[in-house]
C-alpha cells in the first residue's frame, strides 16, 4: 500500500489543518469557521496550471475534478494549496476560491479535502451546509412526534440576529424559534418555524446563513420548517410576530419541564 507523502505545511491553512487534526472537537470546528474566509483550491480542466486571478460567483458552473470515496460515491476534490493539487493530479488547471463561495458551489455532494494526503477531511453535504449556517435537511423514516418547547436558557444573541436578518426578507410574515427533541435519537436542535406564502426558499436560507454566522448556537444545529402563515401559530420564542400578536408570550411552552 502506497504511503501518503510527508505533509509539511506550506501556508496558514495547512498549519491550522494540522492543529485541528491533532486537537479536540472545538479545534476542528474552529478550523471549519477559519477556512470559510480563506482561499481553497480545486482542480479543473477549464483553468491553466498556473496562478491566475479573477472573480467567480457561487452560482457559476465550473467543471471540477472529483475523487472516489470508499463507498463508491464521487467527492469534489478540494485542496489547501496548489502544491496539493499537483501531488494529487499532476499538471492540471486549478482555481483558488474563498472557502465560503466554494462550499456554496459544491454543497449538494460530498467533498474531500486533500485526498491522498495524511492530513485531510471528508465532508458530507449536511456538514457543508452546517458550515455555511444553512439548515440541514432531515429525513424522517417513520411517523415521528416532534416535541417543541421554550428553552430554559434562550439564545438571546441568536434571536436578535435571526430577527434582524429574516425581517429583511420579502414575504416572511412570522418566525418562531423552539427547542426541539427528536425522539428517535434523543437529539436536541433549534427548530426555526418560518411562515411565508412565497415558494422561493433561497432568500430565507441565505438570510439564515447570515444570521448564524459566528453566532453561539450552544452546540445545537438548526432545523428549519417553512410553512404557510395560515397554519396554527408556532411554538417557542416569537422572533417575528405575526399580525395580531403584539408581543411574545411571557410564559414557557408546554414542554418547559422537559427542557429545563
Amino acid at each position: 500500500m502506497t504511503q501518503p507523502p510527508t505533509f509539511e505545511p506550506v501556508n496558514m491553512v495547512e498549519q491550522q489543518l494540522m492543529a485541528a487534526a491533532n486537537g479536540d472537537a472545538q479545534a476542528q470546528k474552529a478550523f471549519e469557521r477559519f477556512i470559510l474566509d480563506e482561499t481553497l483550491f480545486v482542480a479543473t480542466p477549464e483553468a491553466p496550471a498556473e496562478e491566475t486571478s479573477g472573480v467567480i460567483q457561487a452560482d457559476t458552473a465550473v467543471k471540477l475534478l472529483n475523487v472516489p470515496l470508499n463507498d463508491g460515491r464521487q467527492a469534489a476534490a478540494v485542496f489547501t494549496s496548489p502544491q496539493r493539487v499537483y501531488e494529487a493530479f499532476g499538471e492540471v488547471g486549478y482555481i483558488g476560491l474563498q472557502g465560503r463561495i466554494l462550499f456554496e458551489m459544491i454543497r449538494q455532494g460530498p467533498a474531500a479535502l486533500n485526498p491522498g494526503q495524511s492530513y485531510g477531511v471528508i465532508w458530507e453535504p449536511e456538514s457543508l451546509s452546517g458550515m455555511l449556517g444553512l439548515p440541514v435537511e432531515r429525513v424522517i423514516q417513520k411517523e415521528t412526534q416532534l416535541m417543541l418547547g421554550y428553552p430554559a436558557d434562550p439564545p438571546v444573541e441568536l434571536i436578535q440576529r435571526l430577527e434582524a436578518s429574516l425581517s429583511t426578507v420579502s414575504g416572511v410574515e412570522a418566525v418562531w424559534l423552539a427547542l426541539a427533541m427528536w425522539p428517535e435519537d434523543q437529539s436536541q436542535t433549534w427548530y426555526l418555524d418560518v411562515r411565508t406564502h412565497s415558494p422561493d426558499r433561497e432568500p430565507i436560507q441565505r438570510a439564515l446563513g447570515v444570521a448564524v454566522e459566528g453566532a453561539d448556537l450552544k452546540g445545537r444545529p438548526i432545523d428549519m420548517a417553512v410553512r404557510s402563515p395560515a397554519e396554527p401559530e408556532g411554538a417557542g420564542i416569537v422572533v417575528i410576530a405575526p399580525k395580531g400578536l403584539a408581543s411574545p408570550p411571557a410564559k414557557k411552552g408546554w414542554l418547559s419541564k422537559l427542557f429545563g
